[in-house]
This record gives C-alpha cells, structure tokens and sequence, in this order.
C-alpha cells in the first residue's frame, strides 16, 4: 500500500516548482499539486512503474488544461499580466519558502510568458528537469519529433540575443545583485537620482494592478518616463507607506506595505551585462500578494 504522505514530502516541491513555473501563479500551482494527490488515492498503484514520471505527468497535464481556461481571461485582463512572486522573509531561511533556482527567478518567470503552453510545458520538463523528448511526448500525448521541435521553438523565444536584449534568462552575477540593493537603498531614501543612475535607456516599467488597484495599465518605456513614474509613487509611499526588505524569489528586494497590508512588490531584471537595471516589474494586484500577506503574518 501507498504511503501517499510519504510521497508527498518527496515530490511536492518537485511537481510544485513545474506547475508554479507553468502557470505563474503559487496558489494555482499548489491546488494543481493537491488534486494531483487526491486522485492519485483513487488509482491502481500497482500500475504505475515510475511514480516521479506519472505524477509529473499528472502535474504537467493539469497546468496544460489550467492554461487552456485561463488563456480568455488573460486577453481580457485590465493592464499587464505578470506572475505572482514568491515573497519570503530578507533574513534567514524560513520554512515554507521555496529553494528558489535562477530558473524560476522572477524576470525568469516573465520572460516565460512569451511561450504557448505546449512550449512551456516541454521547455520546463526538459530544461528544468532532463526528461528525454520520448519521456515528454508520453506525459503531454505528442511525438518525441514534435516535443524536440516545441523546445527549439521555446529556446528561440528566449534567446535574450534575439528578441529582448534587455531580460536575461541567465543566472544573476553579484553586480546585479549589487544593482538590486542600490536600488532598494535608492527607493527607500526617496533619491531619485540615484535610481536614474541606476536605470538603463531603454528601461521600462511593468505594474500588475489586474483592474484591483490603481497601476499603470500600459508599459512605461525609457528612463525618463521610469523616473517620473517612480518619483510619483516613492513621493506617496514616503508620507504613507512603509518599505521593507524582502526576498522576490530568492532574490533580494522591497515591498510597500500600506496600513500593516502589502501593497507592492518590486522586482527588477537587468541588462545582459549586468551594468544596469533594465525591467522594473510591480506587483499591486492584491489577488497576487497572498505570500506577501503570509509573510507578515508571521512572528517577528
């Protein structure tokens, strides 16, 4: 007999991070994770010869269908559609926090967007996971020919070189990380000279209000229009908000809490060299902000 608890403390971190990285939402992802185990009590456990396999199966399936419903609501979504971060605390290693690779950093995520669900799914199975494309096909009901054509087609979509010179999908080098606390420092002083500095030409700035809250329902394109932006928001947040240092999927950066709730999360891509910070990305969406709510729930 299957000792399911068992099973769940060995794969849900696994079958979590396909379906977060598939969907871009945490909440979705963790009810994906838990359907995927009450139906597996409900099946022949003999049958299944590789448990890993079959449940990522499961996990990637369930995402694919999840997509599918989701893709009308997202063409009619008010302002930019960015992923839910991660928000765990800026000290220590807390235990509910995700162990955060590059490849599910936030600007990561965003980039990921650009791909159909199809890509998505082979690209996460194969790039993330080392699954062979005849072990892809099986799980998602297409051809070894078809799954290996599906990632190259992904791959070139992510080519930083090629269509968006400005979010690398690499991992972050310790200048950007450094970036990403002048950055915090600057915003948090209210210097909106030093953020300038800090900002590439052609920076541009995304905010997720999803129709919730009040966001810039457009990109915001060049330095100029960036630093009016923020200098507009950081000139609010100063006289009524409170700014706390947070790590973004395990990366270093800030929220805004207003009245003891959170009320943006900023995370931040960067040039491909690292010399300057090229996407802002911030969250407001109160919908999006639920590990940010846990998050001060916590004891300090």
């Amino acid at each position: 007999m299957l000792d399911y608890h068992a099973l769940y403390e060995q794969y849900h971190q696994l079958l979590f991070s396909i379906a977060y990285r598939m969907l871009g939402l945490a909440q979705d992802a963790e009810d994906v994770v838990q359907d995927v185990f009450v139906s597996l009590q409900h099946h022949n456990s003999g049958e299944i010869a590789n448990m890993k396999a079959y449940l990522c199966k499961l996990v990637t399936n369930r995402c694919l269908n999840e997509l599918k419903s989701s893709r009308k609501a997202k063409t009619t979504y008010i302002g930019p559609w960015l992923p839910e971060p991660i928000v765990t605390a800026a000290e220590g290693n807390p235990a509910e926090a995700l162990a955060l690779k590059d490849d599910i950093a936030y600007a990561y995520l965003v980039v990921m967007q650009r791909l159909t669900s199809a890509e998505r799914a082979v690209f996460v199975l194969r790039e993330t996971l080392g699954f062979t494309f005849e072990d892809i096909g099986e799980m998602i009901g297409k051809s070894a020919v078809n799954c290996r054509q599906l990632f190259s087609r992904g791959k070139r979509k992510l080519d930083v070189q090629k269509n968006d010179a400005g979010v690398p999908i690499a991992p972050l080098n310790p200048e950007a990380e450094a970036l990403s606390t002048s950055f915090s420092a600057a915003f948090r002083a209210g210097d909106i000279a030093s953020i300038v500095e800090l900002l590439s030409e052609d920076a541009i700035l995304l905010s997720d209000g999803g129709g919730k809250v009040k966001a810039a329902v457009n990109p915001i394109y060049g330095r100029d229009r960036v630093r009016a932006l923020l200098a507009f928001s950081i000139s609010r947040y100063l006289q009524n908000g409170v700014i706390r240092s947070v790590v973004v999927n395990g990366h270093n950066s800030f929220m805004v809490m207003h009245g003891g709730k959170p009320y943006g999360v900023y995370a931040l891509a960067f040039t491909p060299d690292g010399s300057a910070i090229s996407r802002v990305y911030v969250m407001m969406n109160p919908d999006k902000l639920n590990s940010a709510a846990r998050l001060l729930e916590l004891p300090s």
